[in-house]
């Protein structure tokens, strides 16, 4: 069975995308992206946009379409950025969604490190002891699937999915 394939069989959402909020700068809807397992080795998760932009929510410390950084976390930045969708206008779930992809991301990198024996900056002398098939495919498909449906069940109740 193909990594893709224990992934979807891990993690699914009919949904493609349900609405973040609206952008204070630009007074447009932003959308959050449903999770997809790519290149059969990885997933894409954290994507915002709409048709007109695109960017990842693992840059949220940079303003809004800029490349100036910020000193400021998630949770902030969300709600300066952006009119959120009312589930997010909870401050308890704002902090869950934080909580869930921060810790979405730091597993998805350490599943790369896992997947490859490494940073994959050069060889790495250690790689034999790092790579660890059995981690990656705990973290791939059993902890980040249970982090997505978390997620997602933020936006069942209360917000729009298309």
């Amino acid at each position: 069975m193909s990594n893709t394939s224990k992934a979807n069989a891990a993690y699914s959402n009919p949904t493609s995308r349900v609405l973040l909020g609206k952008s204070k700068k630009y007074k447009e809807a932003i959308y959050l992206y449903t999770p997809t397992f790519d290149c059969d080795w990885y997933w894409g998760f954290g994507y915002l946009g709409n048709n007109n932009c695109h960017y990842h929510l693992s840059n949220y410390q940079q303003e809004l379409a800029s490349d100036i950084a910020r000193n400021i976390n998630m949770f902030n930045a969300l709600k300066q950025d952006y009119e959120l969708c009312p589930t997010l206008q909870v401050d308890t779930n704002l902090w869950t969604f934080c909580e869930l992809f921060k810790t979405a991301y730091a597993l998805a990198e350490v599943a790369q490190i896992y997947n490859r024996g490494g940073s994959h900056y050069s060889n790495n002398p250690c790689k034999a002891l790092i790579k660890n098939k059995k981690q990656y495919e705990h973290i791939n498909f059993v902890l980040l699937p249970a982090l997505f449906k978390e997620i997602d069940k933020l936006f069942i109740t209360s917000n729009t999915v298309e």
